[in-house]
């Protein structure tokens, strides 16, 4: 009787895979068994091997935030936490919203990227609940949280157009109401996250994962994350914290 409810709970799971050629993982979760990249990764090249650096750090109670928007580049990934005031300020408010934040490190991520209408100004390419994947914020609203700020070693690697073009085709395809992988929230089930042509590009995505999916598109495969993992939560920090395999995408 169990066999036929585990079969019965796979099929829908299988039914949400990618298209034909872009490969599913059906398994134990990475912190129960490693995945095949994260044991491998010694044989990758090392002018191939990336990893995620700190570059700036900023907290919403600072009062020089400028300096910090000249420096962001294409492709820097934020990182937002709550300091001890803030975590502080939400208990008294009452705010269901900022539990993440007293419970991991990060509780959201998002990513720079060119405005297609305007090169000269940098958006937030994130996933918000209600929201769904989406461009909606311009980079000066990030002065109004804290933040670490991370930049790949090797991001003159990553093929910016290609990030550019994933950000604006999920952000188009999303229905904001369903956008949101509520599923992947409560790491249940993450899919479409080793995009490498348009048609894998999903509508639904939380934020850790959103970016994940934007990275890979771009020709950073991460280590830690592999799609259709079931019952593993992939957080902003699982995402920082991974080595990575810089390739090119056809």
């Amino acid at each position: 009787m169990f066999r036929f409810y585990y079969v019965c709970l796979l099929i829908p799971l299988l039914m949400s895979c990618h298209p034909m050629g872009t490969p599913c993982h059906i398994g134990a979760p990475r912190w129960v068994i490693p995945t095949k990249a994260e044991r491998q990764y010694h044989n990758v090249p090392e002018k191939d091997r990336a990893r995620f650096q700190l570059v700036a750090t900023h907290s919403k109670y600072s009062k020089d935030s400028n300096y910090l928007l000249d420096i962001i580049k294409e492709g820097d990934v934020f990182a937002f936490r709550m300091t001890r005031r803030e975590k502080k300020d939400t208990l008294l408010k009452g705010s269901i919203r900022s539990l993440g934040y007293f419970m991991m490190k990060y509780a959201h991520l998002a990513i720079a990227v060119r405005d297609e209408n305007n090169p000269d100004q940098l958006r937030l390419y994130t996933s918000e609940a209600f929201r769904g994947p989406n461009l909606i914020d311009e980079l000066g609203v990030i002065t109004n949280y804290s933040f670490d700020v991370y930049r790949l070693d090797k991001s003159d690697r990553l093929n910016m157009h290609r990030l550019r073009e994933f950000a604006f085709i999920s952000a188009n395809k999303t229905n904001k109401w369903f956008g949101y992988n509520f599923l992947g929230m409560l790491g249940i089930w993450s899919n479409m996250l080793e995009p490498v042509s348009i048609s894998d590009i999903g509508d639904d995505y939380i934020c850790s994962t959103s970016v994940a999916a934007a990275l890979h598109y771009a020709g950073l495969d991460l280590a830690n994350v592999r799609c259709c993992e079931v019952f593993n939560l992939i957080s902003p920090w699982l995402i920082i914290s991974s080595q990575g395999r810089l390739y090119k995408p056809e």
